[in-house]
């Protein structure tokens, strides 16, 4: 799939972030987890459905967990959304940069040859009321814009996702993922991959004015 520039994002004090408008005619910012945000994601883990919970685990949900994993481990980038002027987070993903340790045979068995300098595993979330409206699709956007000036290529799914999750296979499928193959693990599962190619040099697009009320 082809990913040129794709967004323009802002800088503030708080770091780069992303103004976009769902489907329902929602204001979200899409910008870079902190530590600060710790909280409000735990939060945010705590409200989502069991049904949510049990299809979406890269890590457990707890504080301490959440503040070791970015405070003390290399590798993990956090992306979240909420919407504009609420502190309540409505959508998360992470990236562990490179490959998980547990699924390099699986694929190997695909052909492909993980790369620890251009791979990037990717687990995506989304509160359950914010589902439907198109921010999934932004703050991949986002992710990309921040992926692809650090060298990322491929970007695997973090553990797969179950063949049941119709809605979450759909997303992928849009996103220009492929499937690799299947697995078993508590059920049916596919592996997909997505592999971005660059424009030779991209251009930014403008950072368009706001517009005054």
């Amino acid at each position: 799939m082809l990913y040129p520039s794709l967004t323009a994002n802002r800088k503030s004090q708080k770091g780069y972030h992303m103004n976009v408008k769902t489907k329902n005619g929602r204001q979200v910012v899409i910008s870079k987890f902190n530590l600060a945000d710790t909280e409000s994601l735990a939060d945010y883990f705590y409200h989502l459905s069991d049904e949510s919970k049990q299809r979406y685990g890269p890590h457990p949900f707890d504080k301490k967990f959440i503040s070791d994993l970015y405070s003390s481990q290399a590798g993990y980038m956090g992306y979240i959304a909420r919407e504009t002027g609420d502190d309540i987070i409505i959508a998360y993903s992470v990236i562990k940069l490179g490959f998980l340790p547990q699924d390099h045979d699986r694929l190997n068995s695909y052909g492909i040859i993980p790369d620890p300098e251009t791979d990037a595993t990717f687990a995506p979330s989304v509160a359950d009321a914010w589902q439907s409206c198109g921010l999934g699709n932004m703050v991949f956007r986002f992710i990309l814009s921040d992926l692809m000036p650090k060298g990322i290529r491929r970007i695997i799914l973090w553990g797969g996702v179950q063949s049941t999750n119709d809605k979450a296979v759909g997303f992928y499928m849009k996103n220009g993922f492929r499937e690799l193959g299947q697995f078993e693990h508590n059920g049916n599962n596919f592996d997909m991959m997505l592999e971005i190619i660059e424009t030779a040099t991209p251009t930014p697009p403008p950072v368009k004015p706001e517009r005054s009320s």
